[in-house]
């Protein structure tokens, strides 16, 4: 009988993407340019934060022209939020030793 023994490493190994030498170049400009001299992971993840932002923004801004009494209805309503005073307190402050 032959017994095999497997020893395994575990290692954690982020995803490589395969990107042209021209783009790591210019993720790595960009982190060192504008984001302090952040790492390409860094890099690519503050450039996709501000993707979903820009496209948060453009979003909003469509929704303010597309309805103009949506928008209005919307701000009324935050306003009303915004005002709403409660008492804000920890429950659980009396039953600590």
């Amino acid at each position: 009988m032959i017994v095999y023994r497997f020893v395994y490493t575990q290692v954690s190994w982020g995803l490589m993407l395969r990107v042209s030498d021209e783009t790591r170049e210019r993720i790595l400009r960009i982190g060192r340019e504008e984001f302090g001299g952040a790492s390409a992971d860094e890099t690519v993840r503050r450039l996709i934060d501000e993707h979903w932002q820009a496209r948060a923004i453009a979003a909003v801004r469509h929704y303010q022209e597309s309805d103009p009494q949506g928008w209005a209805e919307y701000l009324a309503e935050a306003e009303e939020f915004a005002g709403a005073e409660a008492l804000i307190t920890d429950e659980w402050a009396g039953e600590r030793g």
